[in-house]
């Protein structure tokens, strides 16, 4: 299919898509605004290039690397949704994203320091992220970078260049020019990845590995801090010669009032030997980290001699900015995951204590309603006796995670809780024994971070009912947008109209105070599904308002695992079973942790008639929380009841522990009279 016979699907609607009109072309194909009918959210939608559909190999080699990059879930990458095929056109569908590409924000001197250090942090970050799952970018450059109308930086195209451009047998792919007719643009068949951003081992054809991102972050932040590249030629021949053999000169010979740790950054990323740059994208983001917290605490940042200041770490009018402990403790609920402490020698067991603390950091963070510091704050105290208390105050921090491991023998004890500093509770506690073997730390950590992340961080956990009971007793008005969805989780503890009433007061008032706030928009949602499914009353057309926040929610946060859940209740009771199959498997990929969506999520599922993937989700939400509320256990009496083995039926119903008996009687209800009487 041709340029022109591509540009003429606009109008039209391929599968369940309505193509709308084109948002731009390149080497990689050419990207359209289309409408998803079936979830009711806008994608981009990008058509392959002919000569990619045309080859069933190399198709085939990009379907298992999309694959790979459709499993990124990260705040500062596009999602990737589907790679599809219909009426004989290849194409992929993407998080649309509305805002600016980065190389239209970049002015002819360069960005402001502060401005650099909060674009790079998050690049860094999306970096990081994709390195961890083995995917490496290729193509990195301000193009490839967007930030939303909220401020939010997204990095595009993750791991995709690899099939577009020529593979050798090194897998390293060859470099064509970049031109005044095709300026920073990729081509495809002869170049994989952008001449100026690349880095020698790619221009010159050598093995690739995550380090080639690191320099063309790098070339990314020259760019950023100087307006200009690092490397400049006339030719193609030129460039690639800059690249592989000139040193550029240091940003602070055109900006010298930039701080002096940024120019080193820079420099060290654009080092031309890959075993001499900064080694990973974690470290390169924990160096913005710390600029960023310079800047924060209102410590200027060493800059060169002569320099009068960036302003860079000082408030207006020179005043400094309070400590970030400070602005955490301020704006409460903070969660900080101690290092997990083990005192021998063991060395695989301390690689164990790491990667469960790495791992529960992680996974507490894929729920959009809690906030989590970053492990590169509480490093510093792995090696030293802790104070919860004081290590809280430090931090700003409300809550504490702390764990500690010990071995006898062949067996181990993991021991982990939960306290709130400001009462100094032990809000939760668990100890876990196992059978330690070196060969299986990976599952071990599979196993048991789920469990504690579910625990503790799901909609009926510990940290949720701690702070929406702390939020309670206050007006409505007088909550943030963030404590008004943390107030609503109240309702899930007592399923009362009274309850729903004021917890939709206050979300109201959030999303009118912030109307770009996906978590308050789901929430809404949920509690008007609430609404109709309970029959409360309190809406004229509760099931057309869930309807309506639920796709607010998903369009706002598209890799909003809480969007998506609501959009699946919502589809559930409209009987829209095909779309609620698709919101229910992302919202689960976005969030596979919480127990509380997984678990209702199955249901709905088992209602629509796949029992198998239903009771699957049913089985794992179980998993999660052993300690799980009886409502969970509604999938397992249904399927049975469906199945007729009635005392099987009779066995689950016994099992549902809600606090108001007539949720079991429902469920008996519905028994043969023999077994009902047998209770």
């Amino acid at each position: 299919m041709g340029r022109s016979e591509k540009s003429g699907l606009a109008g039209r609607t391929l599968a369940h898509y309505r193509i709308g009109n084109a948002l731009g072309a390149g080497g990689m194909g050419e990207v359209f605004r289309a409408s998803d009918t079936r979830l009711g959210r806008d994608v981009a939608l990008k058509i392959l290039p002919p000569e990619m559909a045309g080859d069933a190999d190399r198709l085939a080699r990009f379907q298992r690397e999309a694959r790979a990059v459709a499993a990124l879930n990260h705040p500062n990458v596009v999602t990737l949704y589907s790679v599809e095929e219909a009426e004989g056109i290849h194409f992929i569908t993407m998080e649309l994203i509305e805002g600016e590409a980065l190389d239209r924000m970049i002015p002819a001197g360069g960005l402001q320091a502060e401005r650099i250090v909060e674009i790079a942090g998050a690049i860094a970050e999306a970096l990081t992220a994709a390195h961890d799952k083995g995917i490496v970018h290729r193509d990195l450059k301000p193009a490839n970078v967007m930030v939303t109308t909220e401020g939010r930086v997204k990095v595009l195209d993750f791991g995709l260049a690899k099939e577009f451009g020529a593979v050798g047998t090194s897998d390293a792919t060859v470099t064509s020019p970049t031109t005044p007719a095709s300026p920073g643009r990729t081509e495809a068949g002869v170049v994989m990845g952008t001449p100026a951003y690349m880095s020698p081992e790619q221009v010159s054809g050598r093995a690739l590995d995550h380090r080639t991102d690191i320099f063309s972050l790098g070339v990314l932040l020259h760019e950023m801090a100087t307006g200009r590249r690092p490397f400049e030629a006339a030719s193609s021949a030129e460039l690639i010669s800059a690249i592989l053999r000139d040193q550029p000169p240091s940003v602070l010979e055109l900006r010298p009032e930039l701080p002096v740790d940024l120019a080193r950054v820079i420099r060290r990323c654009l080092e031309k030997d890959p075993r001499h740059r900064v080694q990973t994208a974690r470290d390169v983001s924990n160096e913005f980290r710390e600029l960023a917290r310079l800047s924060a605490r209102g410590e200027a940042a060493p800059q060169s001699s002569g320099s009068t200041g960036s302003g860079m770490g000082r408030a207006g009018r020179g005043e400094a900015k309070p400590d970030s402990s400070s602005v955490r403790a301020d704006e409460g609920f903070w969660v900080a995951v101690l290092p997990f402490k083990y005192s021998g020698s063991n060395a695989e067991l301390a690689a164990l204590a790491e990667g469960l603390t790495d791992d529960i950091i992680t996974g507490l963070s894929r729920f959009s309603y809690l906030r989590v510091i970053a492990r590169s704050s509480t490093a510093r105290y792995a090696q030293q006796a802790v104070d919860v208390r004081g290590a809280a105050k430090e931090l700003g921090a409300r809550y504490v995670m702390e764990g500690s491991i010990r071995q006898a023998g062949g067996k181990i004890r993991i021991t982990v809780q939960l306290v709130d500093s400001v009462s100094g509770a032990h809000l939760w506690a668990e100890t876990y024994e196992r059978t330690f073997s070196s060969e299986a730390i990976f599952e071990l950590q599979d196993e048991l971070v789920p469990r504690i992340v579910s625990s503790v961080a799901d909609m009926h956990g510990v940290l949720p009912r701690s702070m929406s009971e702390t939020l309670r007793s206050r007006a409505p008005e007088q909550l943030s947008p963030y404590e008004a969805v943390l107030r609503s989780f109240a309702y899930y503890e007592r399923y009362t109209p009274e309850e729903l009433t004021a917890a939709r007061a206050a979300l109201e008032a959030a999303v009118q105070k912030s109307p770009a706030y996906a978590d308050a928009w789901a929430m809404l949602s949920n509690l008007s599904a609430q609404d109709y499914v309970h029959g409360y009353d309190l809406q004229a057309n509760a099931l057309e308002n869930a309807a309506t926040t639920a796709r607010r929610a998903v369009q706002l946060g598209p890799s909003n695992h809480l969007a998506y859940y609501a959009l699946a209740q919502v589809l559930s009771y409209q009987k829209e079973y095909d779309s609620l199959r698709d919101a229910i498997e992302r919202a689960v990929a976005l969030n596979p942790m919480d127990g509380n969506s997984v678990a209702h999520l199955g249901e709905l599922l088992l209602y629509s008639g796949n029992a198998e993937r239903g009771m699957e989700l049913a089985t794992r939400a179980k998993q999660l929380n052993p300690n799980d509320p009886g409502w969970y256990w509604y999938a397992d009496f249904y399927h049975a009841f469906s199945q007729a083995d009635y005392r099987s039926a009779l066995s689950f119903a016994l099992k549902v522990k809600l606090r108001e008996i007539r949720w079991r009687r429902c469920l008996l209800r519905q028994l043969p009279g023999s077994l009902e009487r047998a209770m």
